[in-house]
């Protein structure tokens, strides 16, 4: 008789995982290659809910088996594993303090629910060019959005004059 692979084991219904720095990547970048039910488990995981809050969306068996692929590929982690420590904050911290803040202001209000992933990105980025990325999943969501997509471009505009003016000072 085989083995059962290591990801095949019950994870109790009451653990709750989070997503690695790796795991938050993924979710921005797509760079992966998940099956779009990895992907929607990823997404789903908050280092709140615990395994069996997932069971409505698939047999309980596959998400078990979903948990442990993801754990295996180092995107996921049990809640109570401290998470990879976050890079200190560069000197530009306090120029993207202000554009930071309105992007997650719009967000939160255009989006609700569905923005916590993007201020994680928000919030991560220490810099001009992480924050230019940032803004352009920002500006995705926005427009996909059935609140923001009709002020989107006002508030790109606002936030990009808000970035040239950081920037320009020094």
């Amino acid at each position: 008789m085989l083995a059962d692979p290591p990801h095949a084991h019950a994870a109790p219904a009451d653990v709750a995982y989070t997503k690695t720095v790796k795991g938050r990547d993924e979710v921005a970048q797509r760079r992966g290659g998940l099956t779009s039910r990895q992907r929607s488990i990823l997404i789903m995981l908050d280092g709140q809910k615990g395994v069996g809050a997932l069971g409505g969306l698939m047999p309980a068996d596959q998400v078990r088996t979903i948990l442990g692929e993801l754990s295996a590929l180092g995107l996921i982690a049990p809640a109570s594993e401290k998470p990879a420590p976050t890079p200190a904050p560069a000197a530009d911290d306090a120029r993207l303090a202000p554009v930071k803040e309105m992007m997650r202001r719009t967000a939160t209000t255009c989006l609700g629910p569905m923005a916590a992933e993007l201020v994680r990105q928000i919030d991560a980025a220490n810099d001009e060019v992480a924050l230019q990325r940032a803004l352009a999943h920002w500006h995705m969501a926005m427009q996909a959005s059935k609140y923001g997509k009709d002020v989107a471009e006002q508030h790109l505009a606002l936030i990009r004059a808000s970035v040239r003016e950081a920037f320009a000072a020094h």
